[in-house]
């Protein structure tokens, strides 16, 4: 299929860390009498996937390039977890061990004569230190867009939250149960709405020491605000800022966007689904 996109006239870069993943994209590749742009990935210390060592990438870089239908391209560095560490200088230095393990591998690379034209990595989390390390030709940030309950958990050189973007993503929800006696308030939208995978939703316009959010299951999220608190009642809409919004977005068929108070667009989410 990814061969099949190429011969249709789009750009597609395939990634490999193994002989057999290359073995397999060559095979698709001349199946569909096409050429597909290979990059090697790179562990560099996400421990997920990627070929270990410079050395490593060399010789996978060499066997890519024993096949007519690939061709060798570059390198592939993310590393995921970075993106979350909170303390700014912790997340600093991560990213300098980073940029230290792809500047070896580019190097030993273009000793051997493979020009890397793609050096891929960064994200959210890590943008300003990746940006000026001079060492990646292309970053990956892709949740600032929207923004989450974790990133929000991040913090900036001055010990406060990091605040380049603003939360712009949010699960609109209705009250269905507000008990008095028990103060416990249920909204309508549970994990069939949003991912709890990062912890629990935060609640617009309630500071946490008002209220403790906790799932309810598949279609519900309960609130249990604290005494003194006024209780939202029947009906009430309430705006919740998923914990994580990559898997909370392909839960929904669209989304709606907008501005003042006004639904200026509506967009289908195109990749909705599971594994997207």
């Amino acid at each position: 299929r990814l061969a099949a996109l190429v011969r249709r006239g789009c750009s597609v870069t395939a990634v490999a860390d193994s002989r057999h993943s290359v073995e397999v994209l060559a095979s698709g590749a001349r199946v569909e009498g096409v050429r597909v742009g290979v990059l090697v990935d790179v562990n560099v210390g996400q421990d997920r996937c990627g070929v270990e060592d410079p050395e490593e990438a060399v010789e996978l870089a060499s066997y890519i390039s024993q096949f007519d239908e690939l061709h060798f391209r570059g390198i592939q560095a993310y590393h995921g977890s970075a993106q979350h560490v909170r303390v700014h200088v912790e997340r600093a230095k991560i990213s300098g061990v980073v940029v230290e393990r792809v500047a070896q591998v580019v190097r030993a690379l273009r000793t051997q004569g493979f020009h890397c034209d793609v050096i891929t990595g960064g994200g959210t989390g890590t943008l300003e230190f990746d940006a000026g390390s001079g060492v990646f030709t292309e970053l990956q940030p892709g949740s600032y867009i929207f923004g989450d309950a974790d990133y929000a958990r991040n913090l900036g050189p001055d010990g406060e939250p990091v605040s380049r973007w603003r939360q712009s993503l949010f699960v609109a929800t209705t009250v269905v149960s507000s008990n008095p006696l028990t103060r416990r308030v249920v909204l309508d939208a549970g994990l069939k709405a949003m991912s709890y995978d990062s912890g629990v939703p935060l609640v617009v316009g309630w500071p946490a020491s008002a209220l403790r959010v906790e799932s309810g299951g598949d279609e519900h999220t309960i609130l249990h605000v604290s005494p003194g608190e006024t209780l939202p009642g029947l009906g009430d809409q309430i705006l919740l800022i998923p914990g994580h919004c990559d898997p909370t977005v392909n839960l929904h068929d669209y989304i709606v966007g907008v501005r003042n108070s006004l639904v200026e667009v509506v967009w289908h989410v195109a990749g909705r689904g599971p594994g997207l």
